[in-house]
C-alpha cells in the first residue's frame, strides 16, 4: 500500500469521527478520559525528573488530557492538534492554551519558545518526521527536551502478535521505529537521546480484555467474560501495548 499523502492524512484527522471511535482514530477516547489522565501522569512525571518547571507544548494534544496532567504539576502547558472538534473540546477548558493547525504553521507558537515539546502517538503518523523535529527544535529553548512516546517495532509484544498487534494501523501509522533507528533520526535532527524507557497505559480491564480475544481469536472463545462481573469490570490495569518513551535534548 502507498504511503498516505500529508492532505489525505489531514483530512483524515480532521474529521470529527477521529475521535469518536468509528473506522480510524482512537475507540472510546472521551469515556477513557481517567484512563488518559492516569497514563500522562506518568509521563509528567519522567518529564519531571529532567525538567521540573517550564513551559510544555503537546503536540497532538487531542482532548487536552495531558495538557490537564501538566497543568496539575505546575506547568505551562500549551497544545495544538489537527482535529477541529479535539481543539474546540480542549479550548473550552483550557482557554487560549489550544491551537488548530501543523505546529510549524499554528501562528500563535511562531516565536514561542518551549523548556519541552511532548508528542504522544504522533511521530509515527508523520509522513517527514525528520521535517518535523526540525520544526520541533526552532521552538525549543537551548538543550530543551522533545518527549515522544511511540510504538517499538522491536518489542516483545509486536515480536509475538505479528500481523495482529495493536499498533499495525494502517493507514494512519506511516513508520515504525525501534530504539536504534529513532537515536538515528533524533541525531540527524540535531538531537540527542537522554533516554528511552518501555511506555505502558492505564485501561478499563474489559478494554483490554477485548483487544486479548482479538488477539487470541479464535481460542479466545475459550475464556470465560470474567471482566463483566462486579468485581472487574470498574477495574483500572496498567499494561504495555509494546511502545517506548523517547526522551532527548537538542544538542
Amino acid at each position: 500500500m502507498p504511503t498516505p499523502t500529508p492532505e489525505t492524512l489531514r483530512a483524515l484527522y480532521e474529521e470529527e469521527s477521529y475521535f469518536g471511535g468509528e473506522g480510524s482514530g482512537y475507540s472510546q477516547y472521551e469515556s477513557q478520559e481517567q484512563e488518559y489522565l492516569a497514563t500522562f501522569r506518568e509521563d509528567v512525571r519522567r518529564i519531571g525528573e529532567f525538567v521540573p518547571t517550564g513551559r510544555i507544548l503537546e503536540v497532538g494534544c487531542g482532548y487536552g488530557y495531558f495538557l490537564k496532567a501538566a497543568l496539575d504539576a505546575g506547568y505551562d502547558a500549551y497544545g495544538v492538534d489537527l482535529s477541529p472538534s479535539a481543539v474546540k473540546f480542549a479550548d473550552e477548558r483550557y482557554p487560549g492554551r489550544v491551537f488548530c493547525g501543523f505546529v510549524e504553521e499554528v501562528p500563535e507558537i511562531q516565536g514561542e519558545k518551549y523548556d519541552v515539546i511532548f508528542a504522544s502517538h504522533l511521530i509515527e503518523h508523520v509522513t517527514d518526521p525528520a521535517a518535523f523535529l526540525r520544526s520541533a527544535s526552532q521552538l525549543l529553548t537551548p538543550g530543551g527536551l522533545v518527549v515522544m512516546v511511540t510504538p517499538n517495532i522491536r518489542s516483545l509484544l509486536s515480536r509475538v502478535s505479528g500481523s495482529r498487534w495493536v499498533s499495525f494501523k494502517i493507514p494512519e501509522h506511516v513508520s515504525y521505529y525501534d530504539p536504534k533507528t529513532m537515536t538515528e533520526l533524533l541525531r540527524r535532527t540535531a538531537f540527542q537521546v537522554t533516554a528511552i524507557d518501555s511506555a505502558y497505559q492505564y485501561y478499563a480491564l474489559p478494554f483490554v480484555t477485548s483487544r486479548v480475544r482479538e488477539l487470541l481469536h479464535p481460542a479466545s472463545r475459550l475464556i470465560p467474560p470474567f471482566e463483566r462481573t462486579r468485581l472487574f469490570r470498574d477495574r483500572r490495569i496498567r499494561v504495555t501495548s509494546g511502545s517506548m518513551r523517547v526522551i532527548a535534548a537538542l544538542k
